[in-house]
This record gives C-alpha cells, structure tokens and sequence, in this order.
C-alpha cells in the first residue's frame, strides 16, 4: 500500500507539473512578453532533480518493504518446521508408549519418562594367566603314608596358561516404581568336565560353583525383590546366602580378583529360597530359608551332600535351612563396604559382621529316593545336620584396608561320599555315616595404595580339620576295594595354610583393572583344599607357588 501512495504522489507531482507549464503557454494573447527558455530549462532540471530524488525514495521503500516481507516469510517457514518436528517427535513418543530414554549412569539403562520402569545392562569379563607349580610330584615323595589316596590327584608339577574365569551378562533393575527389583545374572563356566594327564596316572579335576562344562551359560542370580517399607525388604528365587561378607562383595570388587580358598571352602554359596532383610542407619540384618548351602567344606568329599543351585523342585536339597548375617556399621556409609579396597581420600568406615546356619536333610544320589547307610560298621543314620558360624571386621581407612574372617563348620554326616567324575563312584562308594566333622578356618588381609591408581596388599589364610570322630576310620576301606583308595587322601588331613603377596592398577576404579599376585604354600595341601579354579593343587610336600594376573572389565 505505501508503494502504491507514493507511485500516486510521484506522478500527480508530474502531472501538475506538466499542467502548470502547459497552462501558461496557452493563456498568452499576443501581449504577453516572450517565453524564456533559460528560465524554462532551469524549471526542467529542477523538476527532473526532485523526479530522481522522488525516484529514489521510492526504491528504498520498496527494498525495505521487500526484507521484511522476505524475513516473515522466512520466520513463518521456520515456526513451520520447528510445528511439524514437534508433532512427529510426539507421535513417534506416543508409538513407544512411554517415551523411552536410554544412556549411561555408571552402566547402560533403559527407563521410562515417569522412572516406575528401569532395565540396567551390565556385564564383566576378566582374562587372566595362570601358573601353579609344586617341588616334588608324587612318585618321588617316599615316606608320605598316605601316598596311596593321592592317587587321583594331578602329579605334573607345572601347570600354566591363559583362562578367562569371570565373564558375565547381569540385567537388573525396577519394575513398577522402584520399590520392586529384579536381577538376573548368568556366568560362561570355566571348567572342563575331562581328565587331567599327569606323569603318572590321571587326575580329575571339578568345582561345582563353575560349572562341569566348559563355555556353558549357568545362571547365577534369579531373584525378584519388594520394599514392605523404608526398613524391610523381601526377597525371592535364586541369591547368595547372606552368611560372609566374601560371598557379599561381588567378583567385580573383590581385593585379589576372585574370592580367597577359604571363601570357597566355608562360604555357602547360592541357594533357592525367600530372604527378608531389614536395614537401618547402622544395621542391616537378613534371614533366609532356602534348599541349603552348597556343600564344599571338602573339594571332593561330600558331608551334607547339598548342591542346591537350579535345582527342581523334586529333588528337594534340604527339608529344613535357615540361614542369617547381621552387620553392624559402626561409621563411614553402607555403600563402602560394597567392596574391598577404600581409595584415597574416602571417609574412615568400620563393620562388623557374623553369620549363622543350619540344616538338615537326606542325601539323594539315587534317582528314587534317599539312601541309607550301606555299611552297617558306619551307622545307619542317613540324615546329615550342618551348624556354620562366621564373623568378620572390616575398616576402611582411607587410602588403606584391614580386613579379618573367621568360620566354624560342624556337620553330622550320617551319609557322607565320595565324588569323582562329577557323581558318585557308584555300588563301590557307600554312603558313610562318619560321625561330627568338624573344620576351622581364618583369613587376614591388609592393603594399602601407594599411589593413586596403585594399591598393595598382603594377606594370609588358614584352614583346618580340628575334629574327625570317626572320619579318621574310613581308612579302613582301603583294604575292601581298589577303588576305595581313594579316601584315604580325606583321614587326615593337614592344616592349609597360603600367603599372599599382590597389587592392583585402577584404570577406571573397579570396573577396568590390572593385577597380579603370588601366592606360597609352606606346607603340603591335602586333596581336601583343593581349589582348581585358583590353582590349587594337591602336593605331597611343602613349597607351592601360584602366579596369577588378570586384566577386569565391568560395566
């Protein structure tokens, strides 16, 4: 419109210009004086000067008229797309459901907008080297008196190579709202279920917490979890039986790389079962009824006769378990004690813990029901009683680590036996009531960072049989069948004792890691510790050495 009034003005001025001039020649009579052509071309180059000023008037009206038309046309192009990215981003929203986010938070997630939905993806793998070696194998060990029940046992002196022990796939998370948990975890087993050739003979070895089958998926953990309330939580399927803080503090965050012998030996393992835990500032208490402890006080020698990890309903482990741990947090925060190490600079943070068990079953190696006793000399009691007590201290000084387990275990094993290649031997190993057996065991390690990334530990264990009643008898069974040599290796056997010597680089904390460490072994080790997925071995004389690193990643 503005350019249309002043194109108007422009040309009403010329008009009236031109109507001014032309009036003036018209209205002359013959008295009027003559036409003045200078002043004439002077009235024409004023007007012609005020057409070029008017002109360029116009023109600049009409370029800024042009940008603003040019810039609202852009302005509403872009509230256009800005319009049609919002309603696609909100249909694609509306697609999903939830709206769903994903990222990293010390793991991966997935979670829904409003958070009552949150799946954590998590894993670990851990590579590691291996070198076990003894002084002496056992044909040139004279005057060992039970050289006979070491029959079975690995007789290279070295053993040594690349394994990866740990790698792992773990989901956890909420469901719900964040009082319902879940977590499923499974681990690749790291043992083959075949034999070992030594110089002479062949020796079996197996662990059934890693599984008899190399590479296999064995699911760990299988639990889901709801808060009553801020103090109690209930707790359902497949879990680490709250007994020792060893078992408590996951392999990701263990001091060495792996739980100690004595873990191994006098921790309980995994179970089936219900747990209700309650957890104040300064105390936490968990009590557990479950199918019963993995029974591996003994490597090979079964006195409860429990293996409880997935196993079905039918083949009940236990008829009655219970199992319990109370923690005292004397200072420092509940989520230090998650692991073994205390980094610089952490605040000063002291527990104390002890557990308890018991329980009571038949033994089921045959597929349609309970034995019994078979040798009537042993008694013919086939149930077997277990009571486990276990307490620990652990301080967390800031730069440095102080750490103290003890166990006690008095198992009543009215039908005890042998295992090899991974079952019974058969109608040549009875079911053997052998009386009380009872064992001891205890642990001290100390730690300390001598740089930021770099911490130093020491540490010793001790495992023992302090009474046998009538374990010492089977012996005599040496002399009824060839095949009974075998437990001869199990009378009596000697104290275990290892010293350890190690250190860890924290790349990234716990979740990337290097470490190495050395463990020595002044006295013989009796088939009874056996520790194959550490690298202990049995050896007929003193002097063991085992030489372990390891590279840990965990997310």
């Amino acid at each position: 419109m503005r350019r249309m009034r002043d194109k108007r003005v422009m040309a009403g001025t010329l008009l009236l210009a031109l109507a001014g001039t032309g009036g003036t020649g018209h209205g002359q009579d013959t008295t009027a004086p003559p036409i003045n052509l200078d002043d004439m071309a002077r009235r024409l180059a004023e007007l012609e000067q005020r057409n070029q000023t008017l002109q360029g008037r116009v023109n600049e009206l009409e370029a800024e008229d042009g940008r603003t038309w040019i810039s609202e046309q852009r302005a509403e192009e872009i509230r256009g797309i800005v319009t049609d990215v919002l309603a696609d981003a909100d249909s694609r929203a509306s697609l999903q459901s939830a709206g769903l986010t994903a990222g990293w938070d010390d793991g991966f997630f997935l979670q829904s907008p409003d958070g009552r939905f949150r799946l954590n993806i998590g894993g670990m793998t851990q590579a590691r080297y291996v070198y076990s070696t003894f002084r002496a194998p056992f044909e040139s060990a004279p005057g060992v008196p039970e050289l006979p029940g070491f029959t079975a046992e690995d007789n290279s002196t070295r053993r040594y190579g690349w394994d990866m022990p740990h790698t792992r796939l773990d989901f956890d998370g909420h469901m719900f709202g964040p009082d319902t948990t879940f977590r499923i975890m499974g681990g690749f087993t790291n043992m083959r279920g075949t034999w070992y050739a030594g110089n002479v003979g062949t020796a079996y070895i197996q662990s059934g917490e890693y599984g008899n089958r190399n590479g296999q998926l064995q699911l760990l953990d299988a639990w889901i979890a709801h808060a009553l309330d801020s103090s109690f939580t209930v707790r359902v399927g497949q879990f680490k039986l709250p007994f020792d803080r060893a078992w408590e503090v996951g392999i990701p965050n263990q001091l060495t790389g792996e739980r100690t012998a004595l873990a191994l030996h006098m921790g309980l393992g995994r179970s089936q079962g219900v747990e209700l835990e309650y957890q104040s500032d300064d105390l936490r208490v968990s009590v557990a009824m479950s199918e019963g402890a993995n029974d591996r006080i003994f490597e090979q020698y079964r006195l409860s006769t429990t293996e409880p990890m997935n196993s079905p309903y039918y083949d009940t482990q236990s008829e009655l378990s219970f199992t319990g741990r109370a923690e005292y947090k004397v200072s420092g925060a509940w989520g230090d004690f998650d692991r073994m190490t205390s980094p610089p600079g952490e605040e000063f943070g002291l527990m104390l813990g002890v557990g308890g068990h018991f329980q009571r079953g038949k033994v089921n190696i045959n597929p349609t029901g309970p034995n019994n006793t078979s040798n009537p000399a042993f008694g013919g009691n086939k149930y077997n009683t277990w009571f486990g007590f276990t307490g620990d201290a652990t301080a967390n000084l800031g730069g440095a680590t102080i750490t103290a387990n003890v166990y006690y275990h008095n198992v009543t094993s009215g039908a005890s036996y042998l295992i090899y290649n991974f079952s019974p031997i058969g109608n040549s190993n009875p079911t053997i009531d052998v009386g009380t057996v009872q064992t001891m065991g205890a642990s001290l390690f100390g730690s300390m960072y001598v740089t930021q990334e770099t911490e130093l530990y020491l540490g010793a264990e001790w495992l023992s049989m302090v009474g046998d009643n009538r374990l010492r008898e089977l012996g005599d069974l040496a002399n009824d069948n060839p095949v009974s040599r075998f437990y001869g290796a199990y009378v009596n056997p000697h104290p275990y004792v290892g010293l350890h010597l190690g250190g860890t680089y924290y790349i990234d904390g716990e979740d990337f890691k290097i470490g190495a460490s050395v463990t020595y072994f002044p006295t013989q080790v009796d088939p009874n510790w056996n520790t194959p997925e550490l690298g202990v071995r049995s050896t007929p004389k003193s002097d063991q050495y085992i030489l372990r690193g390891y590279v840990q990643l965990a997310f």
